[in-house]
């Protein structure tokens, strides 16, 4: 299905280094957690005819053994049905939330683990800081989950050009899972483009003398950086070693010359593990 996207949010380093340089990337544990099916939905409204009905209109997937007995749901299906609910009060159709769903689900195929990879993110980022969420679905069907600084900047380029709903996420959850206690700094008191840590690393790194290259390589819990340098002078290079904490010294020969490379290894804790 082609999607229709009229409404542009500008490309943003926070999504593009948390999403798909850490969260896409990570771990299938994280993501297995997300979509273990261990719920029942307590909803009078979910009743067996509407789950029936919800099957067969691919608004929700029947994977139940044999397509028998009832459906366990994994955290991130129960948020989509709670917004399933909410499109439902505010008047959309299943086939217009079929297609809010073809749009959430375009990164799916990154991760075959994962029922949906974007919400399953957004839902880690509302749980676990305090940046207010929001999903937006638009008039022709476009349907984007964002963060709320996202939607002020586009706002401000004047590149949204359709009017939309909007469900906030951090609401949903904090009413879903009561003990958690999400909340949201609606206020920007903790600014939401406040550079991570990993960011702030990386600009100090590639600005130190003689650096060479930086790598950063995303583990469960943390970011394994590597600096390496280049240097000529043997003094020097012992000097910048003798610096380190943890790092490898590396001496290379051509014609007869030395020249010496050198790795600082650092690790930085991930925000969102």
């Amino acid at each position: 299905m082609k999607l229709i996207e009229n409404n542009v949010f500008v490309a943003s380093d926070w999504f593009d280094l948390n999403f798909f340089g850490g969260f896409a990337s990570s771990s299938d544990a994280i993501k297995e957690k997300l979509n273990l099916q261990n719920y029942k939905v307590d909803d009078k409204r979910l009743s067996s005819r509407v789950l029936n009905h919800w099957y067969k209109s691919e608004i929700i997937e029947d994977n139940r053994p044999n397509g028998k007995g009832w459906k366990k749901f994994s955290i991130s299906e129960l948020v989509w049905v709670q917004i399933v609910f909410k499109l439902r009060n505010i008047g959309l159709d299943l086939n217009r939330i079929k297609l809010v769903k073809h749009h959430i689900d375009k990164f799916n195929s990154i991760d075959e683990n994962s029922n949906c990879l974007l919400l399953d993110f957004y839902i880690l980022v509302a749980m676990y800081s305090e940046t207010p969420i929001k999903l937006l679905i638009f008039e022709t069907g476009q349907a984007e989950i964002v963060r709320q600084v996202d939607i002020d900047i586009a706002n401000q380029m004047e590149i949204i050009i359709e009017d939309f709903i909007m469900i906030d996420l951090n609401k949903l959850l904090d009413k879903l899972f009561t003990k958690k206690k999400i909340k949201a700094d609606y206020f920007g008191q903790k600014d939401a483009n406040q550079k991570s840590a990993l960011v702030q690393q990386i600009e100090t790194s590639v600005l130190k003398e003689n650096i060479q290259s930086v790598t950063v390589k995303v583990n469960d819990k943390d970011y394994s950086i590597d600096e390496k340098y280049f240097v000529k002078n043997k003094d020097k290079a012992n000097a910048i070693f003798n610096m380190l904490d943890f790092g490898e010294l590396i001496v290379k020969k051509h014609n007869g010359k030395s020249t010496y490379e050198l790795t600082n290894k650092k690790k930085i804790k991930r925000d969102n593990p």
